[in-house]
């Protein structure tokens, strides 16, 4: 698998129902032609965009690229200042001569302009771009950040149906592990793929630096021909501050809300403004940090991306982090209602806390672990229940896992603590049998 990092992009994969889409809105006969691509930061817009003007490329067409940025917003036409020769007069003196610099040799198939993060456009660009669009000699790729304001110019592109606006959707798992695929030199365990997928939910840009840090790292490696990857993240610094970037600031009541769920997500909404205050909450949901759905037991909350979680568990302190996790297991005990799994999360949150054990739990929820085939989880509780004081059944848990993890050795070791805590004739004869 080639290092992401030195430069070559990765290739275009899947998204054949957004090229047909795109060739549709870009080669129609008969006024404005182009598209706008919405969607979150991290998404694959850019990534998309510069495919078409490739295509574009290919026809025999004349392409320009202008990226905007925030630091370029405060001048007019700072966007466009790496294209245009010296323009000035009055604004339609200015828009008239940045047309024609932007159409100065260009053939008769005309020119496809592409405009990167257009919502960060100053006024006056925007109001080229939109003159740009009515222009008949110019095709247009624009790119759009979703749940991000932009100038009146620029979402009169959609609203009044100059062009088509495509929302593009992060890739879905199986686009994700024929990426993975794609920059590989041999195939990618679908477990390793699906770990992948699942942490990245779509996000080719996080995708990408995932990748970047575990090969640096040595966890993705080839075995036998076969990429294959543990699964234990250690975020690099440049995930993380994409990612951090993507959150934004965090006043100290929406950072509250986001470290509980960090470390106990799902939580009842009930429960989490118990913990956290509620507008912060709201304000969370509100910036996107969080989203509430609604399943058979009321409404639920939860971070919208995974790595929202894995960055701001990498900044809980090891004693803040004990106290949460505490404060969260006591809440959900408190919840009438609760599920097996409530228990099963409540213990895990319990051995990691400053709480007292409690033995009927912790064995409870050990048993729940291993009817779930989950044994090492199952082991690890109940290790932790037996300490506890949980006695044989904890004791029978730990045997059990461990002979379902293969460790057979260790049974025999495990076999002779549970005989000794055989308290009944009933006790002994199931550890007999066992």
């Amino acid at each position: 698998m080639y290092d992401p990092g030195v430069g070559r992009d990765w290739p275009l994969t899947g998204r054949v129902e957004e090229l047909r889409f795109i060739d549709q809105a870009t080669w129609r006969a008969g006024g404005p032609k182009g598209v706008v691509l919405a969607g979150a930061s991290g998404v694959g817009k850019t990534r998309l965009a510069q495919e078409v003007l490739a295509r574009a490329v290919q026809r025999g067409m004349a392409t320009r690229w202008v990226s905007s940025t925030a630091s370029a917003r405060g001048l007019p036409l700072g966007a466009f200042a790496g294209l245009l020769g010296t323009v000035g007069g009055d604004p339609a003196q200015v828009l008239r001569q940045g047309i024609d610099s932007l159409l100065a040799g260009t053939g008769r198939a005309g020119v496809m302009v592409g405009v990167d993060d257009a919502h960060l456009l100053d006024e006056l660009s925007a109001l080229l771009v939109h003159q740009l669009v009515l222009h008949k000699a110019v095709t247009m790729v624009v790119t759009v950040r979703t749940r991000e304001p932009a100038v009146d110019a620029v979402s009169a592109l959609w609203k009044d149906g100059l062009l088509k606006r495509l929302e593009v959707q992060p890739l879905s798992d199986p686009e994700t592990g024929a990426l993975l695929e794609a920059v590989s030199d041999g195939p990618v365990d679908s477990a390793s793929a699906a770990r992948m997928a699942a942490l990245t939910s779509g996000n080719a840009l996080f995708l990408r630096h995932l990748v970047n840090g575990e090969l640096e790292s040595g966890r993705l490696r080839a075995v036998g021909g076969v990429w294959r990857w543990p699964g234990e993240v250690t975020l690099s610094p440049g995930l993380a501050d994409l990612v951090e970037a993507r959150m934004g600031r965090l006043s100290s009541q929406v950072r509250d809300v986001v470290d509980v769920l960090a470390l106990g997500e799902p939580l009842g909404a009930g429960v989490l403004t118990r913990l956290t205050d509620a507008a912060a909450v709201e304000e969370a949901e509100a910036r996107g940090l969080v989203r509430v759905e609604r399943d058979a037991r009321g409404l639920r909350a939860r971070l919208t991306h995974p790595l929202y979680g894995e960055v701001q568990r990498a900044g809980i302190g090891t004693l803040r982090a004990r106290r949460l996790r505490g404060r969260i297991a006591t809440a959900l005990a408190n919840t009438s209602g609760g599920s097996a799994d409530d228990t099963l999360r409540r213990a895990v949150l319990s051995v990691e806390s400053g709480l007292e054990p409690d033995p009927a739990l912790l064995t409870e929820a050990a048993g729940r672990a291993a009817q779930l085939c989950d044994m090492r989880l199952a082991e690890r509780i109940g290790r932790a229940a037996v300490a506890a004081g949980g006695g044989f059944q904890a004791q029978m848990i730990v045997v059990s896992a461990v002979g379902g993890l293969s460790r057979y050795p260790d049974v025999e070791v495990e076999m002779a603590a549970l005989t000794a805590l055989a308290g009944t004739d009933a006790e002994l004869v199931r550890a007999t049998v066992t």
